[in-house]
């Protein structure tokens, strides 16, 4: 349903995520952008745009099943458990914010080092950073939480 729910979404629909990481590309880069709802962020200075393809809904739903999956692995108390939804979503939403911006700086970092090499391929390149990115950040979340609840099972049961 969010699949089917997003392909008739807008970028209206998706300033929840894109606001955000249009702010915080702005702050890093040092660009302002302007906002046209047919269009998404347009930020001049850098001649990028951060519209419904960059607003990384695919990442965040995956990483809040991921967080949803892991803390009810861990919890065996049923309102731990009702309580993860809120966590994962809010722990799923933050982490979708940063790899969002990390995924656009890195695509204009390889973009300005690789513009005259990759010519005719700028496509491919900004859609492989976004997997590689999108694919280590995912990761590399799943281990650190995982590990993280472990111990902390762990140390609870010798407690």
């Amino acid at each position: 349903m969010l699949k089917f729910g997003f392909t008739l979404a807008d970028n209206d629909d998706l300033s929840f995520l894109l606001k955000p990481t249009d702010k915080l590309v702005g702050l890093l880069t040092g660009s302002p952008s302007d906002y046209h709802s047919d269009s998404g962020y347009y930020h001049e200075s850098i001649n990028i745009i951060i519209d419904k393809s960059c607003s990384g809904f695919n990442f965040f739903v995956l990483c809040f099943i991921l967080f949803f999956y892991l803390t009810v692995k861990h919890f065996d108390k049923t309102l731990n458990k009702l309580l993860s939804i809120p966590a994962s979503f809010l722990g799923a939403y933050l982490l979708t914010i940063f790899v969002n911006s990390s995924r656009i700086i890195a695509s204009l970092v390889v973009h300005a080092q690789t513009k005259y090499i990759f010519q005719n391929q700028h496509t491919i390149v900004h859609e492989a950073i976004g997997v590689i990115t999108n694919l280590s950040f995912l990761i590399l979340a799943y281990a650190l939480i995982d590990k993280f609840l472990t111990q902390k099972r762990h140390h609870a049961k010798l407690a």
